[in-house]
């Protein structure tokens, strides 16, 4: 018998395989990096000699490293050492224009404390604060307090910039510069740009057009090396995917991978684009496996988004539609036309890739559904394409996901009834505001559900977070919006479980990206990726998990946080 290089004794183990099974045990020894054995402290403590590394885990719960299978870690990092605007929603009582000033306050103190700064970066404002209302930010309110530098701030849910005049003219636009066919730039009454670019399309003028807005490939591996370490380890995190990253975010994460830097499992995508999907999709084809870094990074993914605002199979409230300018059908389009998105869903599956569809209305999920089962039935592929967000789904599309094996990726800190929610009433009405993030359909559906952070969406990209939300449907203290909604239940499905949570942010976020047999639970042979929490979570009363803290991760048998 091999001598193990680190045993687990006197732990819980939590883990949970892809066809249900519960392992549990109390220790796991660990050799090259490998779990070789998994059982009681007597069964573990024979693997040791005094070469051994013991680690009590003091009764607590042990998980298998666990996945945030939907983030943006490099849009995390790149805005971390911008202004932070999270957290800032309008109040009962509370004006437009005074919610505007409270981000600008923040801005002016981030903008005096920078001075060297070329460009003045930040993310977490929520437009969500002036929907149904005449007043919008405008560039002019940042010229107050910063003229001479471009100023470019991302909305919390990355669809969104709101930047001043210096970064407007350092782009080169101006008021003869081309709508865009998906999204749109806000326009003064000369058509000269407002100062807000909605949706992808319209923010590349921002992102691309401003001569070094994107972190350089050595300031990307900087802030990714603080990513892993205070935003993933620190919660148990050893597997990811990045769902949305530059070119330089790429190549930084090869580098790492290669210097054998990571201390996670990353994996990216290549983003489709509704105006240039043939020639990205040839790009796509002829890089494939091309920017892969040996275990640690590699891109198998297409991502494609069919909306911006929510698509709705029933309209918009008339109100909202109005003061929004939806139109008379009171609904928004669709980024996608469906022959193209089933063409070419079938060329990246052909080519080798899973898709992963961005999609929250469920006007938005039925065109996913239906063009991915197209395009599965015509390639005879089923390469485990995801639909992520998945706001409001119908009954028959949850149902066609289960059976045509897609992936429904979800956000546990979004399932609950919060500021949000509450925007969605106006939206939607009180009644498909409570059908938001139907978790239950799923698993009652047979759909495989994996987890996912959205993160910087809604931070802290914290795992005992999402297990709470998703177990109780409710706000918890940590919240901005706690004391608003405390006790506010979102709809009326029975919430998820421990072992649905567990197997959501372990063994189905490893078998997304094809990992589950290296990674995802905790069984001889696999991978040594173990998370030690400080708390029994079994045990646990359920309004205090989000209390829960991880004591050590270990990523390949090395401990990288404790």
């Amino acid at each position: 018998m091999k001598k193990a290089d680190i045993i687990l004794i006197n732990g819980k183990i939590y883990s949970v395989t892809k066809n249900d099974a519960v392992i549990s045990g109390q220790g796991v020894a660990i050799k090259d990096g490998v779990i070789v054995k998994v059982g009681s402290n007597e069964e573990i403590k024979v693997y040791a000699d005094k070469n051994t590394k013991t680690i009590d885990c003091e009764r607590n719960t042990v998980l298998p490293g666990l996945c945030d299978a939907h983030c943006h870690p490099s849009i995390a990092a790149a805005v971390a050492s911008g202004c932070d605007l999270f957290g800032i929603y309008i109040q009962e009582g509370e004006t437009q224009d005074e919610i505007i000033d409270k981000y600008l306050q923040r801005l002016k103190k981030h903008i005096d404390e920078h001075p060297d700064d070329k460009i003045i970066r930040g993310a977490g404002w929520v437009i969500g604060n002036f929907m149904g209302s005449d007043v919008i930010p405008t560039r002019h309110d940042i010229d107050k307090i910063c003229s001479d530098r471009p100023v470019i701030l991302e909305s919390f849910c990355q669809h969104n910039l709101w930047v001043n005049t210096k970064a407007i003219e350092a782009a080169g636009l101006d008021k003869d510069t081309p709508d865009v066919k998906t999204g749109k730039i806000y326009r003064c009454n000369d058509g000269y740009p407002q100062g807000v670019f909605n949706d992808p399309e319209a923010m590349a003028y921002i992102k691309l057009g401003v001569p070094g807005y994107d972190l350089t490939v050595e300031e990307y591996k900087n802030a990714l090396l603080w990513y892993q370490q205070e935003c993933a380890n620190k919660y148990g995190v050893t597997l990811v995917q990045d769902c949305m990253h530059s070119d330089n975010a790429r190549q930084a994460y090869k580098e790492l991978a290669g210097e054998g830097k990571l201390t996670l499992r990353i994996r990216g995508v290549y983003h489709l684009e509704p105006d240039k999907y043939s020639q990205q999709m040839n790009e796509f084809i002829g890089r494939k496996g091309k920017d892969n870094s040996n275990d640690d990074f590699r891109i198998d993914t297409v991502k494609i988004f069919t909306e911006g605002m929510f698509n709705l199979l029933e309209p918009y409230e008339e109100n909202f539609a109005k003061e929004n300018e939806i139109g008379e059908t009171r609904n928004v389009p669709l980024y996608w036309e469906d022959s193209v998105f089933e063409e070419y869903a079938a060329k990246a599956m052909e080519a080798g890739f899973n898709v992963h569809v961005h999609a929250m209305g469920d006007g938005a999920v039925k065109q996913a559904v239906k063009c991915l089962v197209g395009a599965q039935h015509k390639t005879e592929l089923k390469p485990r394409n995801i639909i992520a967000h998945l706001m409001l789904v119908d009954d028959e599309d949850a149902i066609t996901m289960g059976k045509e094996g897609i992936i429904g990726n979800c956000q546990p800190r979004w399932m609950v009834y919060d500021s949000d929610i509450n925007a969605a009433v106006g939206m939607m009405g009180q009644e498909r505001a409570n059908k938001n993030y139907p978790f239950r359909k799923f698993i009652n559906a047979g759909v495989d559900v994996s987890f996912g952070t959205d993160f910087p969406v809604t931070p802290p990209p914290d795992t005992m977070h999402e297990i709470q939300c998703a177990m109780t449907r409710s706000v918890f203290p940590d919240a901005p919006d706690y004391q608003q909604y405390e006790g506010r239940v979102l709809g009326k499905e029975k919430p998820a479980t421990l072992e649905e949570c567990i197997k959501a942010l372990s063994i189905n976020g490893a078998y997304q990206m094809f990992m589950e047999e290296k990674t995802g639970s905790i069984e001889e042979g696999k991978s040594a990726d173990l998370v030690i929490l400080d708390s029994d979570l079994e045990a646990s009363p359920l309004d205090e998990i989000y209390e829960i803290r991880v004591k050590k991760t270990i990523f390949k048998g090395k401990v990288v946080f404790e």
